[in-house]
């Protein structure tokens, strides 16, 4: 049973980093590091998480393919998120602002 309260810990930090994520502004570049951070380290955890999907669906109504799937596609996003961030923060970091034919936008 402890490893389904880990489990629930760990989809609750996923919606959590997904909320910070979607009020991302492209200008805060601190938290787009912040958060490059912390999904590189929950993609890790879901990684895990998939490779002892035997172990979770033993305590769960879930089967080991449903969890397999659920996990990889939360692995997934993670890493789409942390791409995404890298590059708001290094657009932030080296002062980059997006141009069009050498203007900045407003």
């Amino acid at each position: 049973m402890e490893n389904i309260k880990e489990l629930e810990e760990d989809i609750q930090n996923y919606n959590d980093l997904i909320k910070e994520f979607k009020t991302l502004d492209s200008s805060d570049f601190t938290t787009a590091y912040k958060l490059a951070q912390s999904s590189l380290i929950m993609a890790d955890r879901w990684n895990e998480i998939m490779l002892n999907s035997v172990k979770y669906s033993k305590e769960s109504d879930y089967t080991k393919s449903e969890l397999t799937s659920y996990s990889y596609q939360r692995f997934k996003m993670l890493m789409k998120i942390h791409d995404f961030c890298r590059v708001i923060y290094r657009q932030g970091s080296y002062g980059i602002q997006n141009s069009f034919y050498g203007e900045d936008l407003i």
